[in-house]
């Protein structure tokens, strides 16, 4: 089994603490500039690529045509600053694909 490198795309400043841990890093100045690299990303034998929301937000169209690839998995992450909110909603849509309705949340009580 071929081992996979796993990329980490998004704004510099959110994305340079992932270099020291092995991830091949992709920064970019602006989310839409990822566009033209993402055919590089995808056939660069990355098992896994992280993006951050705004990267994400800009080529949801282009991850969504490798979704139902084995590879690369990616995974949406909060950009730095970021309260998040991209990744929940993909979760949300995902469970309401699967069960055919939305699950209501409820607020735990303490």
């Amino acid at each position: 089994m071929a081992a996979h490198n796993v990329a980490v795309m998004g704004e510099s400043t959110s994305v340079a603490g992932f270099r020291p841990l092995g991830f091949v890093v992709f920064a970019v100045d602006k989310p839409e500039d990822v566009r033209s690299r993402w055919s590089e990303i995808v056939q660069g034998g990355y098992g896994v690529v992280f993006v951050t929301e705004p990267v994400y937000a800009a080529i949801d169209d282009l991850v969504a045509e490798v979704a139902d690839r084995p590879v690369p998995a990616v995974t949406v992450i909060p950009a730095a600053g970021s309260a998040g909110g991209v990744g929940a909603a993909k979760l949300d849509r995902a469970i309401e694909r699967a069960l055919g309705t939305s699950v209501p949340y409820r607020e735990e009580e303490e």
